[in-house]
């Protein structure tokens, strides 16, 4: 029957359905989604909270210190995958202890990088057992650490700008009233050296001379 969305027919014995083009909307497969990419977005808001709430609000020389540690520590990995001494820092580590450790939100951005502590030949490091996880959550995490990197740079940068500009705009200011000051001084002795001429032309020759 015209116009009905769907028609039954026969065909060689067999039932066919035939469907008008506009009978059902077109619903593409759904597909799970990955769970070691849902792992690795939920790890890397966790490291772009950490810059953002914490390190970057530090002072610039503080946040780059924890930033580039963090970077370098997720680059040795990301490039030496399969050796170890690259997978984990002493706690003890002076750079460590300066850099991330003292640095508020350092822990909680080396944690959200992957890395836990553990113990090996009787010292405490942080470590990160390398997997394929691992490694995307470290590469996520070092771009995060390097957009990072460029805003604070950038900031510092302005920083310093603004303190030439102060230095530059306060040595021209201070060499104006210099000038202003010595220009003043020179109109004053323009002045007197005016005023004694006027007094000598106006006073009376000296006395004492004979009557001829």
């Amino acid at each position: 029957e015209a116009g009905c969305p769907q028609r039954l027919r026969l065909a060689g014995g067999s039932l066919l359905r035939e469907m008008s083009a506009d009978a059902l909307p077109y619903c593409p497969p759904s597909t799970a989604p990955d769970p070691l990419e849902t792992e690795v977005a939920q790890a890397r808001k966790l490291v772009l909270r950490a810059l953002d709430a914490k390190i970057a609000i530090q002072d610039d020389a503080t946040a780059l210190g924890a930033i580039r540690l963090a970077l370098k520590l997720a680059g040795n990995i990301l490039e030496h995958p399969g050796e170890g001494k690259y997978t984990r820092i002493k706690n003890s580590s002076a750079a460590f202890q300066r850099c991330l450790a003292k640095c508020p939100g350092g822990l909680e951005l080396v944690m959200a990088m992957g890395f836990r502590t553990a113990v090996h030949e009787f010292e405490e490091f942080w470590a990160v057992e390398v997997s394929p996880l691992a490694l995307g959550i470290l590469a996520a995490a070092r771009e995060g650490l390097a957009r990072y990197e460029s805003l604070v740079v950038g900031r510092a940068e302005r920083a310093q700008r603004a303190r030439l500009e102060k230095v530059t705009g306060s040595s021209e200011q201070r060499d104006r009233v210099l000038a202003d000051i010595e220009a003043d001084k020179a109109e004053r002795r323009e002045r007197a050296a005016l005023m004694r001429r006027d007094v000598d032309v106006a006073s009376p020759p000296p006395r004492g001379g004979a009557a001829n």
